[in-house]
This record gives C-alpha cells, structure tokens and sequence, in this order.
C-alpha cells in the first residue's frame, strides 16, 4: 500500500494525455506534428526525430533538417504518405514542411479526437483508482486497521479529483486552442 506509486501512476495518466494532446494540430507549426512520423532510410522505419532536426521557422511552417543528407528523400516521402495534408519540398540541405491552414470543419475534427482521448485518460485514472482500492481492501483482513483504509481512501480520492481537475483545464484550453483562428 504505497501512496507515492498511487500518485505515480496518476500523474503517468496525465503526463500521456499532455503527450497526446500536444499531437494534435491547432493550426500552428509545431515540431510535434511530425516528429513521430515513421520514415524509412537504412532499411528500418523510424520516427523522424530519429534521424533529423525539426524546428518552426513560422506559424506555417517547418524546417527539417536531416543529419544525413542521403535519407532526404525517405523523409520527404514519410512526411507525404503519412496523410496528414502536409507537403514536404527538399530545399537543398533541408526539407519543408507547409502547414495548410484549417478549416472549421477540420477543427471540429480535432476537438473530438480530442475529447476522445481526454476520455481515455479518465478512464486510466478511475483504473488506476479501482486497482488501488482493491488493493486497500484485500490489505483490511492482514494487520491494515479500518481507520488506516479510510485514510487512504479519503486521499486518493483527493488525488483523483485533483487530477480529474487538471484533465478538464487542459482539455479546455486545448479545446480554446483549437477553435481560435
């Protein structure tokens, strides 16, 4: 019965939708729009952060810079089959990526994939909160008196609503984020 592995595993909850959410476009060039595109260059696939640099020049586009000029044109093809709208050009030692601007409908896309996966991520937290009070539980019966088990209750459920908390801020302000033009 450890309460430090219970805020652990929540916050693990948290940090994997903050991960998720940052994948998802706002219309803005970011390097966490494609870095996670698989591209293939000696033989294996690969995400792209794996074999290039990637910065934002502007709001529209990014700057992708291989760190080794032979695998240009397996990333230019990763970028262009991954179907995300995005058109890669070789430009001598780097690679655009053009960022087309979004459509209101497209946004709204977004905010259910969005939604979707603030979803799962509070899923992962009432998981993770069932697993451990189960576990508070089983331990009555073994030396764990009934003061100690509410205790314990009475604080995770206190981690749980300060996490839930936190899932519905930056479900929010991605949600903003989103629809802002």
């Amino acid at each position: 019965m450890d309460i430090e592995s219970f805020k652990t595993d929540i916050q693990k909850c948290v940090e994997n939708l903050v991960e998720d959410l940052s994948q998802i476009r706002t219309g803005r060039a970011t390097p966490e729009l494609v870095q996670d595109i698989n591209v293939k260059a000696y033989g294996t696939e690969a995400p792209l952060k794996n074999y290039a640099t990637i910065n934002a020049s502007d709001t529209r586009s990014l700057l992708v810079i291989p760190w080794d000029k032979s695998i240009m044109d397996g990333i230019v093809s990763g970028i262009t089959s991954a179907n995300l709208g995005f058109s890669a050009i070789s430009e001598g030692d780097h690679i655009r990526v053009t960022i087309p601007e979004l459509t209101e409908e497209r946004r709204k896309d977004y905010v259910k994939v969005m939604k979707e996966r603030v979803e799962d991520a509070r899923i992962a937290v009432r998981q993770v909160r069932q697993k451990f009070m189960k576990d508070i539980d089983e331990s009555l019966g073994s030396g764990f008196s009934e003061d100690d088990a509410d205790r314990l209750r009475t604080e995770v459920e206190k981690i749980v609503k300060d996490s839930n908390t936190k899932i519905e801020e930056l479900k929010e302000n991605k949600e903003k984020e989103l629809m802002s033009f």
